[in-house]
């Protein structure tokens, strides 16, 4: 039996203990909730492959995200959470995982579930500062696996350890450990630090960075080499403060990949992000993560962010000015302009401009 086998098993062994003694309670509790996401972009052609001396614009429109969540507190001690994730034409699962919090030294999170590596990657995509995460997020911090992680609070530190095995066309399985310490809280305002790592197995599949330049849309400009790959070592830091009405949010992730034949390719980069809640309140914070702005109203926020292909030589940045106007818990709007800038051997290749537009409704 393999182990990723095994993890399926332990998560379907005890969903059934725990059902058996509360399948009414599981009938009468359901949470149910969702949210789905309308985009539109126009861009700049020069951000699409094989024109990049265009000066053409194209506008495009779809759902970009759609979600159906089921959450229940099956008994003492244990949840779970169901999600479906519609995308691109296509439905799949993201979460379906049990929790069990009956121990006073940590939690218990067992099935498909978020891996813990990335501040901006842990936060809901309902609650992210601009419409897309940055590229350092998108091309390394892991998304969901089917794996164990322990998860706890000891004062004013939040720790995760997990063990996973992600898709069977990446990597064959994973470690990862995060760390986060508020050295400062004075009710809402509070500083976070943080620190992570993740050593991932690849045994020969491929990697690549493949990679648009933070709008959705666009062709991923951002191409490195393709590696059969023995490994992946990454690390990254962490910081958010949030300070009344001020949210500054800040990464930094590098990472080597080592290839069945021994060579290696280098990747850093990051991002500097902030918010301002023109209309009042300030952002949550929970778990050692981000969280939705307290009150409705006007927030404008801003971006830079960078990554590096060490080995391929390319690099990629942008500067993102965005809004975003929470009506009430069920529908926000949020607009961002995004310039991007991609460059090989130190020269610039192309440019372009891009404006991203969203209705979000969450019930």
């Amino acid at each position: 039996m393999t182990s990723k086998q095994t993890i399926t098993y332990a998560a379907l062994s005890a969903l059934c203990f725990v059902s058996s003694t509360s399948f009414a309670k599981i009938n009468d509790d359901i949470d149910l909730s969702g949210y789905i996401m309308l985009d539109y972009n126009k861009l700049d052609t020069s951000l699409l492959e094989g024109k990049y001396d265009s000066s053409d614009s194209e506008s495009t429109s779809e759902i970009r995200r759609a979600r159906l969540s089921f959450k229940s507190d099956i008994s003492k001690g244990w949840k779970s959470k169901f999600q479906l994730g519609f995308a691109d034409g296509e439905t799949e699962i993201k979460d379906a995982y049990l929790e069990y919090s009956g121990w006073e030294f940590a939690d218990l999170t067992i099935g498909q579930q978020k891996e813990g590596f990335g501040l901006e990657k842990l936060t809901s995509s309902r609650k992210l500062l601009m419409l897309e995460r940055s590229m350092i997020s998108e091309a390394f911090s892991p998304g969901r696996s089917l794996g164990i992680s322990l998860s706890g609070d000891i004062a004013s530190v939040n720790w995760q350890l997990g063990y996973y095995e992600p898709d069977e066309d990446e990597a064959t399985s994973a470690i990862i450990g995060r760390v986060a310490w508020v050295p400062w809280q004075q009710n809402t305002n509070l500083l976070h630090l943080g620190i992570a790592f993740s050593e991932r197995q690849y045994d020969g599949n491929e990697f690549r960075v493949n990679e648009p330049l933070e709008v959705y849309t666009a062709d991923s400009l951002i191409e490195g080499d393709k590696i059969n790959a023995d490994s992946l070592s990454q690390q990254g830091a962490e910081l958010l403060w949030l300070k009344n009405r001020f949210t500054m949010m800040a990464e930094w992730q590098q990472a080597q990949v080592t290839s069945i034949e021994k060579s290696t390719n280098d990747y850093e980069g990051g991002y500097l992000q902030f918010g301002y809640q023109l209309s009042g309140g300030y952002r949550k914070y929970k778990n050692a993560k981000l969280g939705a702005s307290s009150e409705p109203g006007w927030e404008l926020n801003g971006r830079y962010s960078l990554l590096k292909l060490k080995q391929e030589n390319q690099d990629a940045k942008t500067y993102s000015l965005g809004v975003n106007y929470t009506v009430n818990k069920n529908i926000k709007f949020m607009a961002d302009y995004i310039k991007a800038n991609y460059y090989e051997a130190g020269g610039t290749i192309t440019s372009g401009n891009a404006i991203s537009l969203r209705l979000q409704y969450s019930f």
